[in-house]
């Protein structure tokens, strides 16, 4: 510690030298020391205070330790603080207090200097206990909550540190390493060397007085060992002596006749403990624990307020200790509770377990004080023996060099003594509360506590709260604030200094005047702006803190109602199967029809009877009757899921079933969707890859166009057959709450959202967009009907089948970037697709894909939105697509637009993905229509995945009914008007569409795979990058894109780096475009309107095949 004679900084008067150089301008030496330090240059720094040093006297020296490390921790960055502390060429004193006592930790601690005050705090020199001028450490004048934490931790994790030493030296009778302990100032004011062992509840006096060990005896009195401390069975150190051992009694006794006897007469006076500091309260199931100051006084009452600015303010809540009990759980290390008179319960967590014991150990204190205190009252009349005995047991000795250091003083050492002594039995922290008073611990907890108890032993790797900036005073970017704040203020009062001194010196300039007063002016207007700027923050920061609390409430409370949902409809999905397995049963038992239940059945089953128990079972039988009529009378006709029950009916023969075609063999494999109805089905050969398509193609427009894409090209580089496996076999990617970060974007279009690449698949969108066409063999199959109402059946049923590819698909396709681009062909089945990335903002992928039989193309417009339940996608865009018949002498137009599109159950940690509404296909040529109904899924399980339907034709009449599930079979069935109820069970036909109204299996999905991702076969050959495909693509093609390769290799880390370039990249070729006026065109589509429907749509140019074929593609570098 310096010289409290230190003259001040900037003081002009110099100690009398006999040979003092110049005198220095401490005003412009400031302003070069501020410079230095704001530029971070070191060597100019070394300059300055060898300049010094050249002519050094006493006052320039102190001058500079005054000086340099004080603005450092203002002004300069982390980097140069660490280096001033570490190059020890400048000599810089870290405890060094200026004229209003401030040590550099002082100043960091009220500057929020989080990272400078970390770095001051890992310096073994450091001394976080001295006193400024008003009595204050460091911690006192911290006003934010992360640098209280900072401070506190840090001093725990010293403590911890200093007690394994100090027990150490016990153990070996090292004294000279024990006097060197607490010959540092820092361990003397936070070592208690009277605290007691959490688990014997023994001192170290105590412990050695056991072990009759009398020099270390000696040395611990002669330390500050108090005699009159009590073990927590309540016994002195000389009771311990037995009746022999009269040495080491009269060793206590003569340590106890410098003690001050006391007597009743003087209780009042006693020190009473006491203790502040800053706890973690739990508040509410929105807001959980938050931190609070507490101030536990000599009367033995315990208040808390916000913060510790607002102890002049009535406090938030307070207890008496006399009247209090403690609850402790020795399997909890930094959690408490204090239940007052009343019932009242506070849930207590420190910011580390030392912190704790000291909480619960000035707290227990308090209570025996307060309660022996009343005691030793009413038993005065028993003489004044006994009162000293009552009352010495109830004082704790207090070992502080500063009148506030009581409030910071630590019983820390007693944790660390319990550990060591004992290593092979757990340390139980905070387990050190007396029989009479632990008498609840059987009460139930009528809160719940949060299990993220953070026992880090180092304070960066603690995870703060997401919310902690709100509970900051000094609002956002106070550290950053703060740094300014000081620099200016540092520059304007050290300019005011220099214009000072020019004045004094006799000059007359009038310049100079007019500086000074300009200057005055500056720190007048900055001191003003600063009042308003933190009167703006307080208002802002109190209306952020109460939408937050309003916020967390409602986000818990949806919460709290998903799960309750998500109860009731499991237990309503329990008793429709429970009343499904009832009818069965019953009709098994009685009949199919409920004319089997005819009372006289019933009658002629009793033999003998009473009229009663005759009329019983006529009532039982009318009952059972109903409840089967009403079953059946329940059903619709065909729009009922009942009518395509795949539960119950058996396939009769081998089902023409359509896959997609492709030379890739599937293996069988059962699917495995959690939430996929029980479907118990007759066998379904699955001819996936074993089927051949037929390319013949019959009449001229199919010949025109099949010459096209052959004379293009289109299919060279596809020789290979098609990818079946993934490189990555084991998805590894880092578990990240999808709630913890949607959470605070409710009501955004999620299309603007970034989420980390944990949450993507290696797919693009585009190449999702090819995923459409994995059944492709319908359209085929429809072009071979010459009905077009039934044509109008399969193309209804591979518009649904695309869905089928969704589930379990909720990890995010990689959003395409502007001109990216991705075709796809299958030359096995005679298509070629094509799609570009023509918008951005919003985003907008445009669709072209050409088979010889049809053409599909369309864009991917969507409105989307988050609403805190589910995301939420309804595309805008119209699909078109072509048709030209086998049998037809002209191309039809059909359109549609997609379902909606639902991502539900991510506030329960369980997402699921759900596609509903209703798909309205036209017939624009001949004028039929299929309309088809997605149910959105409810409490039945059979209601997932439902979809059922009709096809009008051009009159309106209805021709054909479609029912099933999208993700498992749909089916097909002829309407007739003599259609009736009876045949709703009937077997499926094998033969395809009939005409006798018996329904038929249309599609029936590929079984998936087990692959990471859960992507489908077709959706893992999308990506491959085949050796003969490369010389092919252009550029901007998907398989080129680094971030999804890496995705697809499972570097996860480069993935996300490479991602952020990408987009980096996107983002200044936008700026650029910005400033030039430059306006992005596609290369491949262009904005029309449609001839049909009049509707705007993106138009094919048809030059990308033709370019491609030629190897001509446009250059552009989007990667």
């Amino acid at each position: 510690m310096s010289n409290s004679s230190d003259p001040p900084i900037g003081s002009s008067e110099a100690p009398n030298t006999s040979t003092s150089p110049a005198p220095l301008n401490p005003a412009l030496f400031k302003l070069k020391i501020l410079d230095a330090l704001k530029n971070n240059n070191y060597d100019q720094l070394k300059q300055l205070v060898a300049s010094i040093r050249n002519g050094a006297n006493q006052y320039e020296a102190l001058l500079l330790k005054n000086l340099v490390l004080n603005l450092a921790v203002q002004v300069a960055s982390a980097k140069m603080v660490h280096r001033l502390l570490n190059e020890r060429d400048l000599s810089i004193d870290i405890n060094h207090q200026d004229n209003e006592g401030n040590t550099a930790l002082h100043i960091a601690a009220a500057s929020n200097r989080l990272d400078v005050a970390q770095l001051l705090l890992r310096d073994a020199r450091i001394n976080d206990t001295l006193m400024n001028d008003d009595n204050k450490q460091p911690i006192d004048l911290a006003k934010d909550l992360n640098m209280v934490e900072l401070l506190q931790f840090e001093r725990s994790r010293y403590v911890e540190k200093v007690a394994v030493e100090f027990r150490n030296a016990f153990m070996s009778h090292d004294f000279a390493a024990l006097d060197e302990i607490l010959s540092q100032p820092r361990n003397y004011e936070l070592l208690d060397i009277n605290g007691n062992d959490p688990e014997t509840g023994d001192t170290v006096l105590h412990e050695f007085i056991k072990k009759n060990d009398i020099g270390m005896v000696q040395w611990i009195l002669s330390h500050g060992g108090d005699p009159f401390k009590r073990d927590r069975k309540g016994r002195l150190p000389i009771e311990l002596c037995g009746k022999t051992n009269e040495t080491m009694k009269n060793i206590l006794r003569d340590a106890s006749k410098d003690q001050t006897v006391i007597n009743m007469d003087k209780v009042g006076g006693m020190e009473a403990p006491t203790y502040k500091g800053y706890l973690r309260k739990w508040t509410n199931f929105a807001g959980g624990y938050k931190l609070r100051w507490f101030v536990l006084d000599s009367n033995g009452i315990l208040s808390y307020y916000k913060s510790q600015d607002d102890t002049n303010n009535a406090c938030r809540g307070s207890l008496n200790m006399k009247s209090a009990l403690l609850h402790l759980d020795s399997s909890e290390k930094m959690k408490f509770e204090i239940i007052g008179v009343t019932g009242i319960r506070w849930h207590l967590k420190g910011n580390h377990p030392i912190e704790t014991n000291r909480w619960v150990w000035s707290l227990q204190g308090a209570i025996r004080y307060a309660k022996d205190k009343e005691k030793a009252l009413k038993k005065a009349s028993l003489g004044l023996d006994v009162a000293v005995s009552r009352k010495s047991q109830e004082i704790t000795r207090q070992h502080s060099r500063t009148p506030s250091s009581v409030s910071l003083k630590t019983v820390a050492l007693e944790s660390q003594l319990a550990s060591l002594q004992r290593p092979s039995r757990p340390q139980r922290a905070g387990s050190i509360v007396s029989q009479e008073i632990i008498n609840d611990s059987d009460d139930d907890d009528d809160y719940d506590d949060d299990d993220d108890d953070d026992d880090s032993t180092d304070y960066n790797t603690r995870q703060a709260d997401e919310n902690e900036n709100v509970d900051n005073d000094n609002g956002p970017h106070a550290q950053e604030i703060s740094v300014l704040k000081s620099s200016m203020a540092i520059e304007l009062n050290s300019l005011k200094d220099l214009l000072q001194n020019i004045q004094k010196t006799g000059s007359t300039d009038e310049s100079v005047q007019y500086s000074l007063n300009s200057v005055v002016s500056v720190i007048s207007s900055f001191n003003e702006f600063s009042h308003l700027v933190a009167k703006r923050d307080e208002k802002l920061l109190k209306a952020l803190r109460k939408q937050r609390d309003i916020n967390e409430l409602w986000i818990n409370s949806i919460r709290d109602l998903e799960n309750e949902l998500m109860e009731r409809n499991n237990e309503l999905e329990t008793f429709e199967s429970e009343r499904r397995q009832i009818k069965k049963v019953l009709t098994k038992r009685f009949g199919h029809s409920a004319q089997s239940l005819e009372p006289d059945t019933a009658i002629a089953t009793a033999t003998e009877g009473s009229n009663d128990e005759i009329t019983q079972e006529e009532s039982a039988a009318a009952e059972i009757s109903k409840f089967l009529q009403d079953e059946e009378d329940s059903d619709d006709e065909f729009f009922d899921a009942a009518d395509f029950s795949e539960d119950e009916e058996e396939v009769v023969e081998e089902v023409d079933v359509v896959y997609e075609t492709s030379s890739v063999a599937v293996p069988a494999i059962e699917v495995t969707d959690t939430e996929t109805p029980h479907l118990d089905e007759g066998p379904v050969e699955n001819t996936a890859g074993e089927e051949t398509v037929d390319l013949e193609y019959t009449n001229s427009l199919q010949k025109e166009k099949h010459q096209i894409i052959e004379r293009e090209r289109s299919f060279a580089g596809y020789e290979d057959p098609p990818r079946t496996e993934l490189p990555l076999k084991v998805d590894e990617r880092p578990a990240v709450s999808l709630w913890g970060i949607l959470k605070s974007m409710i009501g955004k279009d999620i299309t603007k959202i970034t989420l980390p690449v944990a949450f993507n698949e290696p797919t693009s969108m585009l190449q999702r967009l090819v995923e459409d066409f994995e059944y492709s063999s319908l359209l085929d199959q429809a072009c071979s009907f010459e009905d077009p109402t039934l044509r109008m059946l399969y193309i209804g049923v591979f518009a649904v089948s695309q869905y089928s590819s969704t589930i379990g698909r909720v990890a995010k396709p990689f959003n395409p970037l502007l001109g990216e681009t991705y075709e796809y062909a299958r030359p096995e089945v005679g298509y070629r697709f094509f799609t570009e990335q023509v918008s951005h903002h919003p985003p907008i992928s445009a669709v072209i894909v050409e088979h010889p039989k049809w053409d599909y193309y369309g864009e991917t417009s969507v409105k989307s939105g988050f609403n805190g339940r589910s995301f939420d996608v309804q595309p805008t865009a119209t699909w078109y697509m072509h048709v030209r018949p086998d049998h037809g002498p002209q191309e039809e137009v059909y359109s549609w637009r997609k379902l909606k599109t639902s991502v539900v159950g991510i506030i329960v940690g369980n997402p699921t993905i759900d596609n509903y509404g209703e798909i309205e296909i036209t017939n624009h040529t001949t004028g039929e229509k299929c309309v088809i109904n997605c149910i959105p899924r409810g409490w039945r399980a059979s209601q997932a995945y439902e979809l059922n339907g009709h096809v009008f034709d051009k009159f309106g009449e209805k021709k054909w009914a479609i029912g099933g599930h999208w993700n498992s079979k749909i089916y097909g069935k002829r309407i007739g008007k003599n259609d009736s109820k009876a045949d709703k069970k009937s077997a499926v036909h094998s033969t395809g569409p009939t005409e006798d109204g018996s329904k038929f299996l249309i599609w029936s999905p590929v079984p998936r795979p087990t692959v990471p991702f859960n992507l489908t076969t077709f959706a893992i050959s999308l990506n491959a990058k085949p050796e003969h495909l490369i010389e092919w693509l252009p550029d901007s093609d998907t398989r080129l894109r680094p971030d999804q390769r890496a995705m697809e290799d499972g570097l996860y880390d480069d993935a996300g780096e490479l991602k952020s370039k990408l987009e980096d990249k996107q983002r200044t070729s936008r700026k650029r475009r910005d400033e030039t006026g430059d306006v992005y065109k596609p290369r491949f589509f262009a904005k029309d309107v449609h001839p049909v429907t009049g509707g705007e749509y993106w138009k094919f140019n048809g030059q990308y095949w033709r370019m491609r074929s030629e190897k001509n593609l446009p250059k552009i570098d989007i990667f």
